[in-house]
Formats: C-alpha cells, structure tokens, sequence
C-alpha cells in the first residue's frame, strides 16, 4: 500500500467519523502527521474533493445514533407544544410538504411567455 493509499484511509476514517469535528483543509497534514508540502504532493483539489465528498457519505451512514438522538429531542419538544419542533420532526420523517403555485391568466387557462407583461409602479 503506498503512502497516498494509507493517508487518503486516514482521512476517511478521521472526516467519516461524526464524533469528530470537520477541520479545515489546512488541518489535513496535522491529522496525517505530515507536513503540509506532502499533503499537496500526495492530493489534488480534485482529490481533496472527492475524499471529502466520500467521507460526508460516510459520516451520514455513521451518524445513526446522533440522529435518532436528535428526533428524540425534537419529538420531546413537539410533544411539549412546540409547533416549530412538531413541524421540523414531520418534515424529517414525513419529507417536506411542497407549495404549488400556479400562475394563470385572467381566465384561468394557463399562461404562454408572450403573455406576460410586467408594469413598474412607482411608489
């Protein structure tokens, strides 16, 4: 396993893991061990981007506690009366309500681009 190998498993195991924080760029070499030059000699942006796209999926598979967790407390204000709480719990849950809007002409029939005027009114 060479060396790139073994830091991008270091860096997915260390930004995979919701218990951690998520540090910035620079604070790859620290959590690596290296110095910040082999960092770049090892990893592209495109690479940076495609380890931190890979380990956001890996920190939403493993944060299934964490989670639970906060529903639990989100139900538990939900149950209190707090309608904030109770309407973000159903959101997460249920999966958001979306508002249909639909714009019509005077007569109801639907309308075509050319048909829209806009008027500027000055206050």
């Amino acid at each position: 396993m060479t060396a790139k190998e073994r830091h991008r498993m270091v860096l997915l195991k260390f930004l995979g893991d919701p218990e951690n924080d998520y540090p910035a760029r620079q604070e790859y070499a620290k959590i690596l061990k290296i110095a910040p030059s082999t960092l770049y000699k090892h990893f592209s942006p495109a690479d940076m981007l495609d380890i931190e796209a890979e380990a956001y999926e890996l920190r939403k598979r493993n944060s299934t506690r964490q989670r639970a967790e906060l529903l639990v407390a989100m139900f538990n204000e939900a149950k209190k009366g707090n309608v904030s709480a109770a309407k973000e719990f159903f959101d997460r849950t249920e999966g958001k309500v979306t508002e249909k809007k639909e714009i019509t002409g005077r007569d109801g029939s639907p309308l075509i681009p050319t048909e829209i005027n806009i008027r500027l009114v000055k206050p």
